[in-house]
């Protein structure tokens, strides 16, 4: 809620307390409806409806109403007069009846209290002053009622419905039969907190009663860059964002995020996911930790009573890839040896669980002629490193052979290899599914029947993997790459992130499997963000559920693709400054961390190479003021044509 709307509110509940009679506006005020357009609720009445009766159903419903309206001359109408009118104008197979209670418990269901509206609405009733409510709306009063109960807003005198009583604000007419009501003259105070400029203000002015207008809804919370779709579900994320913006439930920049970017990709793959897992009589395994957020959405928005519950694995890059080891192999070094942060070969060591101390270690590394201190710059220390794991071999196998041994009970357990499986991560490369597979064949003698679903998968994917990515697959479409991953990687592993801490290894204690965790420092923003989306991913999901339907996976996929999109190739100084706050470690194990989005230097040579190694180089370049922007484009042209020619 915005500033102006708690001064308001504070104004507000001083003068209740000395007031004669306080009144409340109901929707938009005291209670927000899960819809971002009052007549998006059509739409999903609609979707339990049956062709062409749906399709009918929502061009007729507004029409009726307007048509009922104009009959009525000013005067409130009912729901029962407009299904009237549709009811002699229905196609075959439309229960008018159905529908109607379908609406009214839709609207019923949809509600929640204004959190800070109602803390006022409480406060005032408790202080045992004389509380009305009054609303123009066609409902009936026992759905209003019951809507009231449902959101735990007791205690009100009365309720003036013009359903009920032919009476509306607009037209004034409710405040002269309220004072009848209660005894009281023209000059009785009475308060009113509404949002509507005219009923709620202009009108209420004209009969002696003293208006607190808040924000209306559509105005309310801070502007962005992801623009309703018109589609009543796919709109549904930003009617709940509305809420948790006048909640105060977090960062509106991070809560953005969650209920318009986040959210719709989430649940659009668990779709896929959930379509996949159906269609091939597979079950469905979530892997640690960037597999957490699609899992709630797959349980939370798609995954029936018939099919069985999915599966959490304790996993991570080292844990699957080390464990996965009997013969060292090119592919193995390359992950022993992966990343690109300035590390020592002790790091590199560290990370594999061996001590850079240990004689055998430290013979190897004489061998290959660096040091633990060496730093891993370069091709010629990043070659004796590859030789130093490749000496360590034996050491390296039988540290595997430890963490595997305990990581298989974990996996039988789950039982992984027992059944054809669907493994689900965020993606790239699918480098963990090739560790499962290996894993399996070494415990059961043959590579387990194993699929993969990811957001996206790269074209340096493990070749010869089942797998197939949500928003793009082995790099194709490649525009939807260069808009995506292809600006930053780590932005989206943040945003698609869990709020736990990374897995080393899974170990055994009296045969109970449990991750070993590596908690460091620096993970603390990111874990505070991450609970943030999951929650909000959760309500999306849990909203969405009634109405999702196959074709909604597209749709959501194109949301997700144009959001993501936007965030990425175009982001602000707003973006950079809460990306600047967040530190990110890439590679696996125990790491230094830095920001996604690196401070500014004022000299131009500094800044340029700030651009080239950030994380999120249009985030670093957003931070820019004009001129420094163009020095640093400049500066790395010329970089890359040195570069070309070396």
């Amino acid at each position: 809620m915005i500033e102006h709307d708690r001064a308001r509110l504070d104004a507000f509940r001083m003068a209740a307390m000395t007031a004669d009679l306080v009144s409340f506006d109901l929707f938009d005020t005291l209670v927000q409806r899960a819809v971002w357009r009052p007549e998006d609720l059509f739409a999903l009445v609609a979707s339990s409806m049956t062709p062409p009766a749906d399709r009918w159903f929502v061009a007729a419903r507004g029409a009726a109403e307007a048509s009922v309206r104009r009959q009525a001359g000013g005067r409130e109408i009912t729901l029962a007069a407009i299904y009237d009118v549709m009811r002699r104008e229905a196609p075959p197979g439309f229960d008018p009846d159905a529908a109607m209670a379908r609406e009214v418990a839709l609207e019923i269901e949809g509600v929640a209290a204004d959190p800070l509206v109602a803390e006022v609405f409480r406060a005032v009733v408790a202080a045992g002053r004389r509380v009305v409510i009054v609303s123009d709306m066609y409902l009936p009063g026992a759905a209003i009622e019951a809507m009231l109960e449902r959101a735990g807003l007791v205690g009100h005198r009365r309720l003036y419905l013009s359903s009920d009583t032919g009476l509306t604000k607009a037209g004034g007419s409710v405040w002269p039969a309220i004072r009848t009501d209660f005894g009281l003259d023209r000059e009785a105070g009475i308060v009113h907190c509404g949002d509507h400029p005219v009923a709620d203000g202009t009108m209420a002015r004209r009969h002696g009663v003293t208006p607190f207008l808040l924000t209306p809804p559509e105005r309310r919370g801070a502007a962005n860059r992801y623009p309703p779709t018109g589609d009543a579900v796919a709109d549904l994320p930003h009617a709940l964002l509305r809420r948790a913006l006048a909640a105060d439930r977090g960062d509106p920049y991070w809560l953005t995020l969650a209920y318009l970017v986040v959210a719709p990709a989430a649940i659009g793959m668990a779709g896929m996911i959930h379509a996949k897992a159906r269609a091939e009589h597979r079950g469905v395994f979530f892997l640690a930790r960037d597999g957490m957020v699609f899992q709630k959405a797959y349980e939370a928005a798609w995954r029936g009573a018939d099919m069985p519950e999915s599966s959490y694995v304790w996993s991570s890059r080292r844990c699957l890839n080390l464990a996965s080891i009997t013969t060292l192999e090119a592919a193995d070094l390359d992950f022993l040896t992966s990343g690109v942060s300035e590390l020592t070969v002790a790091d590199y060591l560290r990370r594999a669980d061996l001590d850079p101390g240990a004689d055998e270690v430290t013979a190897a590394l004489r061998r290959q002629g660096v040091n633990e201190a060496t730093g891993v710059t370069g091709a010629g220390p990043r070659a004796a490193l590859r030789a130093v794991f490749a000496d360590l071999s034996g050491a390296i196998a039988g540290r595997a052979a430890i963490e595997r041994r305990d990581l298989l009970a974990h996996l039988d357990a789950l039982g992984l290899f027992d059944v054809k499986s669907l493994v689900v991560d965020l993606g790239w490369h699918g480098s963990l599914q090739r560790a499962l597979l290996r894993l399996g064949a070494t415990a059961r003698g043959q590579a387990p029947d194993m699929a993969g679903v990811y957001l996206g998968t790269s074209s340096a994917r493990v070749k010869g993997l089942a797998a197939e990515g949500f928003l793009f697959t082995d790099g194709a479409p490649a525009a939807a790459v260069a808009a995506t991953v292809g600006r930053s990687y780590e932005v989206l592993e943040l945003l698609f992130s869990a709020p736990e801490s990374g897995i080393s290894h899974v170990a055994c204690r009296n045969g109970v499997a449990f991750p070993v965790r590596i908690e460091q420092a620096e993970e603390a923003p990111r874990l505070a963000i991450a609970a943030l989306i999951h929650e909000a991913v959760v309500e999306v999901a849990r909203a969405m559920r009634p109405y999702l339907r196959p074709e909604h996976v597209a749709m959501l996929r194109g949301i997700a693709l144009s959001r993501l999109s936007a965030l990425l190739e175009n982001p602000d100084r707003h973006d950079a400054a809460h990306f600047a706050l967040v530190p990110h470690a890439e590679g696996f194990g125990v790491s230094s961390y830095r920001p996604i989005v690196p401070p500014s230097s004022r000299l131009p040579v500094a800044a340029a190479r700030a651009a080239r190694t950030a994380f999120w180089p249009a985030g670093f370049m957003a931070r820019l003021d004009p001129g420094s922007r163009f020095a640093v484009r400049a500066i790395n042209r010329v970089h890359r044509r040195i570069s070309a020619t070396a």
